[in-house]
């Protein structure tokens, strides 16, 4: 009996250990889904209101080749004030009192705060932007505080740096700490700082700002989507350098489409990126535009470009591309007409066709000697398509070869064409696209987005007389200004064609990170005694030709070419479009730049190269040669024992040695300094003196040019915007004044009348 109670009770245990695990696994899985779901919703209901986004890094900046800022990253502040009510949970006491509602309803800004402040900040508001008046600024104050929706009112957007630090110090807007404050209190630390009350929202902007304006804005290039993806130019082709790598950091949710930044100690900070060097010289890029600006307007032109080419490296030192776009006379820049546009070339193609019969004909007779008609000529007797007219109807009887392309003779290029290639046209053609580079040069600046560089083309069609003979002066092919230029400046480098590039170097603070070398793209495009006729040819031209009446008294002297060509000559019965150009090298004898002028559909008289292209190509040339070239051209050397050293504000000691080298002014180097400046002595004799910044002061950056200065400051961990063109002026930290690390300074340009601080000397020197 005992054994059957024994069997029942463990039947009875199993039974009730079975119901136990049926009845306890669905409770358990009920409470791990529960706690699931409470940690999902925790995290979705924390992702509305919290989330993690990226953080630019600082764009690199691009310089010119003479230290000037091309495009740089400035910051910008949008600034907001919260003029409404937080929410906070009542305490047991406030409950009982009022129990209508468990929260209670703060203003982020006290009415009392509020009401005595809102005329001194209104006044305040419209003294520092002027912008509008105190009582428009107090009105929208007062009718904003009353609106539904004031969480997140606006003050002023595109706030600069210095504007934000006095916004601090402003009746409600700044912390009440801000009071225990004073001009003797040391900025050293975070709350020794005036700063905003939490009711302000303060949103940073990094836009890219170009302080030359259009100033060869396509070959710079420019932001297209939100300052972020940048298109065309430099910025483009070198967008891998200057956009750094992006960092990340948590916001909170203020309003609907509102997010503030979160203060964590895990965020990933942005890199940024570096710098690049431009090929480009401000003051040669600031010449070429307003020189070619003035020919478009005086002739009326609808477009034209001009580059400025270094020979030996191909570095381009000033590109403009002009169209006009109103009926007002505006000329801007809104593409790349120099690199992107192609044209039938016309007389200036003549030197291709001259060098390829100078290199290719196999007759002993045959030379720059060799006699050729000029004025009319029908080449096939039983074509009349076959007639060729010169331009203007100029007709200098039968000369040499020579003398008809210095006056640009149609007729006189085709004639040795006609007599040595009229039944062999096809080694004609390959001939001439063995001579001239029928193809891309795949610069180091991006063009179009799609497409990049066009091709040249040339006709294959070379069977009918009209084309055969056309191709001859420049017609039936195209290419760019710039492939056109290449060519040229190649006859300018004793035969070598180099690759043009628009940038030298990319550096990260002083530390190079790449270098451009000059990449060859033809060691020689021809045989020396070809290269040697083709050069005499073209300062035949100067001196006696068609450029000779403005080019030819120059004292450094011009070789070239002009070139006009007529636009719309297929349509017979429209009113002719020409297109003048000008393209050579200077000095003469020793070129150390190539240059070309090209201008379309000049509508007033002047039509031809020599009268619209060849005075911009002459600008240029007299400055380069007037600054740039004037001691390697054998200007007298001034006696030196004389001369009193300038005084200059502090910089970098390589490159100001550099600049008093070309002024040839005696420099005592100081050993291992990296920043100098002018020291004053009583009998105001200027000396040089090395000058150490110390990390934790500001240092004092007037007269200083914007390149050493924003160099500095970074180097000295604070971050740098600035406004306006020219040196330093002023600065919103004060010189010698604490800083921290992080730290903004606002700096802006202008003109000085000298570079000195008050005390007429350095400041800060160790």
């Amino acid at each position: 009996m005992e054994g059957e109670n024994k069997k029942i009770l463990y039947r009875l245990i199993i039974v009730y250990c079975i119901l136990l695990i049926v009845f306890a696994i669905p409770i358990v899985v009920a409470i791990l889904k529960i706690q699931l779901d409470s940690e999902n919703i925790g995290k979705e209901a924390l992702s509305k209101i919290e989330k993690e986004e990226d953080v630019n890094a600082q764009r690199g900046t691009i310089y010119s080749s003479d230290g000037k800022i091309l495009a740089t990253t400035t910051t910008f502040y949008d600034v907001y004030i919260d003029l409404g009510a937080h929410k906070e949970r009542k305490t047991k006491k406030e409950l009982k009192e009022d129990p209508s509602d468990s929260c209670k309803y703060i203003p982020m800004i006290p009415d009392s705060v509020f009401d005595s402040g809102a005329k001194a900040l209104s006044l305040e508001l419209s003294n520092l932007f002027r912008d509008k008046t105190e009582n428009e600024y107090y009105e929208y104050l007062t009718r904003s505080r009353k609106a539904k929706r004031n969480r997140h009112v606006l003050l002023k957007k595109n706030v600069q740096i210095d504007e934000l630090e006095k916004m601090k110090t402003f009746p409600i807007l700044g912390h009440p700490d801000n009071s225990k404050l004073n001009d003797t209190t040391p900025n050293v630390n975070k709350d020794n700082l005036p700063k905003f009350r939490r009711a302000i929202i303060v949103d940073e902007r990094k836009v890219r700002v170009n302080p030359y304006g259009d100033l060869a804005r396509h070959t710079i290039g420019f932001a297209t989507h939100a300052d972020t993806v940048f298109e065309k130019g430099l910025e483009g082709a070198y967008d891998e350098y200057l956009r750094g790598q992006k960092g990340k950091r948590r916001v909170r949710r203020l309003n609907k489409d509102i997010w503030i930044p979160v203060d964590d100690d895990s965020q990933i900070r942005a890199v940024n990126g570096v710098n690049i060097i431009s090929t480009l010289d401000s003051r040669l890029q600031l010449l070429a535009q307003s020189s070619l600006k003035e020919c478009l307007r005086e002739n009326e032109a609808d477009y034209g470009c001009v580059i400025l080419m270094e020979t030996e490296t191909g570095y381009i030192r000033a590109i403009s591309n002009l169209s006009k776009v109103d009926s007002l006379g505006t000329y801007k820049e809104n593409r790349n007409i120099a690199c992107a546009d192609l044209y039938e070339p016309g007389s200036t193609f003549k030197t291709v066709t001259a060098m390829f019969l100078l290199e290719n004909v196999r007759d002993v007779n045959f030379d720059t000697s060799y006699i050729v008609p000029t004025g009319v000529k029908t080449f096939n007797k039983k074509n009349k398509n076959s007639t060729i007219t010169d331009a203007g109807g100029h007709n200098y009887g039968e000369v040499s070869m020579a003398r008809s392309f210095e006056v640009s003779s149609n007729v006189g290029t085709c004639q040795p064409v006609w007599d040595y290639y009229k039944n062999d046209r096809e080694a004609f053609l390959y001939g001439i696209k063995k001579t001239f580079p029928y193809k891309r040069l795949d610069m180091d600046v991006m063009i179009l987005k799609e497409g990049g560089e066009p091709m040249p083309t040339i006709t294959n069609n070379i069977g009918p007389d009209r084309n055969f003979l056309n191709l001859t002066y420049g017609y039936v092919t195209s290419m760019t200004a710039m492939q056109m230029l290449t060519f040229y400046n190649a006859i300018a480098n004793n035969g070598r064609m180099v690759k043009p590039q628009f940038c030298s170097e990319v550096k990260d603070g002083n530390k190079s990170v790449k270098v451009n070398q000059t990449v060859v793209l033809d060691d020689k495009i021809c045989s020396e005694s070809t290269l040697n006729k083709i050069k005499a040819m073209l300062k035949g031209v100067v001196e006696n030709g068609s450029a000779a009446k403005l080019l030819s008294k120059t004292p450094y002297g011009i070789a070239g070419k002009t070139g006009t060509s007529q636009i719309n000559y297929t349509n017979k019965n429209k009113v002719k479009k020409h297109r003048a150009s000008f393209v050579g090298y200077f000095p003469a004898d020793d070129p150390k730049y190539s240059c070309i002028v090209v201008i379309t559909n000049p509508k007033k008289n002047k039509q031809h190269g020599g009268e619209l292209a060849a005075p911009v190509f002459k600008d240029l040339a007299d400055k380069v040669c007037g600054t740039i070239l004037n001691i390697e051209m054998g200007i007298p050397e001034q006696n030196v024992a004389n001369v009193k050293k300038p005084f200059v504000a502090k910089g970098n000691q390589e490159e100001i040695i550099s600049s008093l080298e070309v002024l040839n002014i005696p420099f005592e180097e100081t050993e291992d300094a990296f920043w100098i400046g002018s020291v004053v002595d009583s009998n105001k004799n200027v000396s040089y003196k090395e000058y150490k910044p110390k990390k934790g002061v500001v240092p004092d950056c007037k007269g200083m040019t914007v390149k050493d200065a924003v160099y500095m400051l970074e180097k000295m961990d604070l971050n740098v915007s600035f406004e306006g063109r020219g040196k330093v002026i002023n600065q919103s930290l004060k010189p010698n004044s604490s800083y921290r690390k992080g730290d903004r300074i606002h700096l802006k340009l202008g003109i000085l009348s000298n570079g000195r601080n008050k005390e007429g000397g350095l400041d800060g020197t160790n």
